[in-house]
């Protein structure tokens, strides 16, 4: 295994970055959904919502045309497109947080709160997530 270093990582450019629109509406899908089951809305709103805003991040990742540069780009050099554990990492645990999240019944603004840190941690995290920063190690 050859050592990485934190200037290596910080330095690699993402060939095919992830695009913007893509990037805020799956964030905002992801703080959406965690913010709104946290809530103390009726159990059956907060699964409609949570549910719509499931939705929209994923089709909105897998629908976008950039979809088709990355595999173009993966098979061009060779990269592997089978998804690793450090991309599938973050969705379980969304989809923990989202089987948790009823069991509190947080105020307005713990929720709000809560939505905006998920929807930060998903904007940081999303290149890792939808393959876009594996292929800097092309």
């Amino acid at each position: 295994m050859i050592p990485i270093s934190a200037s290596d990582v910080q330095n690699r450019v993402t060939p095919i970055p992830t695009p913007a629109v893509v990037r805020a509406v799956g964030s905002a899908g992801v703080g959406g959904s965690i913010g709104v089951m946290v809530s103390q809305a009726p159990l059956g709103i907060k699964a409609v919502v949570a549910l719509i805003c499931v939705v929209a991040a994923v089709t909105a990742t897998l629908a976008h045309p950039y979809r088709k540069q990355l595999k173009a780009f993966a098979e061009a050099h060779n990269v592997a497109r089978v998804p690793s554990l450090s991309m599938m990492l973050p969705p379980m645990l969304w989809w923990l947080a989202l089987m948790l999240a009823p069991l509190v019944g947080w105020s307005a603004v713990a929720s709000l709160l809560t939505g905006i840190l998920a929807a930060g941690a998903a904007w940081l995290l999303y290149p890792h997530v939808d393959g876009t920063r594996r292929l800097a190690y092309a």
